[in-house]
């Protein structure tokens, strides 16, 4: 994958390489309440809060020529992850191999209710080796979540032991709690989940 320029501000990441076995169809082209796609929605707010965008995708996935629909979207670099496909940990390490030198606003391609505020505040300045984790209180997101350009050390070094999931490799790490309403870390899993964010759209 090409490597990116450097820049202080914190490249918005968005994972659409998933299988969805559980959804059953490309969730990234899912149809979104307000129009258009996830992605597509997803990549619209990240650039509308200033952010550098990338979006990773398999290949063969389409996500490029879908982006690409909407002129605003054609600034958006796709890269196309190669295998191996072992979740979004690994993910995250293929894309700070490929934009060296940059902090991240990692997203789920699948959070429905991101916000420009959301996204702004994920973006602020980290310090030094922290990970900014957003909760509700309960439950916490690492895939709605800010991690620094300083962390790319000990990220390859976790993948290297074979460590594939957020839950082992974010207890080595300084978290940053950013409270968020329950509502921002909804995701789409299944076609069920699907049904009840249109139907909460429409009052």
């Amino acid at each position: 994958m090409p490597s990116l320029s450097c820049s202080e501000r914190p490249l918005a990441a968005i994972l659409s390489g998933g299988r969805s076995r559980r959804m059953g169809r490309d969730k990234a082209l899912l149809p979104h309440p307000h129009g258009g796609s996830l992605l597509q929605h997803t990549c619209a707010l990240a650039l509308a809060t200033g952010l550098e965008t990338v979006c990773l995708s398999r290949p063969h996935q389409g996500h490029r020529q879908h982006l690409a629909t909407a002129a605003v979207l054609r600034q958006v670099t796709v890269l196309e992850e190669q295998p191996p496909w072992e979740g979004p940990l690994l993910a995250l390490a293929k894309l700070m191999t490929a934009c060296p030198g940059r902090s991240m606003v990692l997203l789920a391609c699948d959070l429905p209710n991101l916000s420009p505020p959301l996204l702004s505040a994920l973006a602020a300045p980290l310090p030094p080796r922290h990970v900014r984790l957003t909760t509700d209180g309960g439950q916490q997101q690492p895939l709605l979540a800010a991690y620094g350009a300083d962390l790319a050390a000990t990220l390859h070094q976790a993948v290297a032991a074979g460590v594939r999931s957020f839950r082992r490799w974010l207890p080595s790490l300084q978290v940053e709690w950013l409270r968020v309403p329950s509502t921002a870390l909804v995701n789409l899993n299944h076609p069920q989940d699907l049904a009840a964010t249109h139907d909460h759209s429409h009052p």
